[in-house]
């Protein structure tokens, strides 16, 4: 990919987590990363303190986009995945999955991920 095509690419990832983020005030933070996990481009939302370090982030984008290469074995079987909701104590994490790159979302963790939520989040990035 040329500098170019690459900083298009950055630019139009960048705008897209930054509508994510104003879709909720509940959204803490919203980023894409590759199919290696690498990231395009991220966005924690003001005043919020990263509960990841930033190798545990890198680790956490490598984990979730080697799972994500598994799970593209069962589409053929089961359809594409339309999202993937991970609730733990500390933190909801919504990931959306569209031509090797995923869209890791996360949230309050007494917020519970709404269909409307869903739903703008799917919209914002099918045109990929």
């Amino acid at each position: 990919m040329n500098k170019e095509l690459w900083d298009k690419t950055i630019s139009l990832h960048k705008n897209r987590c930054e509508k994510i983020l104003s879709f909720s005030k509940t959204i803490r933070y919203a980023g894409v990363f590759n199919q290696h996990g690498r990231t395009i481009s991220g966005k924690i939302r003001p005043g919020i303190k990263p509960i990841f370090s930033p190798n545990s982030i890198r680790e956490e984008f490598f984990t979730i986009s080697s799972i994500m290469k598994l799970r593209e074995k069962s589409t053929k079987e089961l359809g594409e995945i339309e999202f993937i909701h991970i609730r733990h104590k500390k933190i909801n994490i919504l990931l959306f999955h569209k031509n090797n790159r995923t869209y890791y979302i996360t949230t309050n963790p007494k917020t519970k991920p709404t269909s409307v939520l869903i739903n703008k989040i799917k919209k914002l990035i099918t045109p990929e």
